[in-house]
């Protein structure tokens, strides 16, 4: 039996560290490993390095892909919505803003929607 669990503590462990080096544009952080665990069930949870929002932002499309499905407990959710907030927030200026949905794309141009947040981006 103390096999078994020595054995699915290694398990653990190495899936662990696998998850540090797949994704390296989200950053070492309280609750990047529930991050990288609930939004890989659908999506690459590196989406989120592209966008900046506050703390409401992130909270509003955890919840969406809540509602779309994503399997955790809420206090992940909550927990995933922190370590977004954090890593990435409105002010960090790095990403480029997100198109706003209302805008129509530019002449001669088109459209498409991320199915995985709903964005509107405006294609040349």
């Amino acid at each position: 039996m103390r096999k078994i669990h020595l054995v699915g503590m290694m398990v653990l462990a190495s899936a662990t560290a696998a998850w540090a080096d797949d994704f390296p544009s989200l950053p070492a952080g309280p609750g990047r490993d529930v991050t990288v665990r609930v939004c890989s069930q659908c999506h690459s949870p590196e989406i989120a390095s592209n966008q900046r929002m506050d703390k409401d932002g992130w909270k509003s499309l955890v919840d969406q892909m809540a509602n779309n499905g994503a399997n955790a407990t809420s206090e992940e959710f909550d927990t995933i919505t922190n370590y977004l907030a954090t890593v990435f927030p409105a002010n960090g200026g790095a990403a480029p803003a997100a198109p706003d949905a209302a805008t129509p794309p530019p002449a001669g141009g088109s459209a498409t929607t991320n199915d995985a947040t709903g964005t509107v981006t405006p294609q040349q």
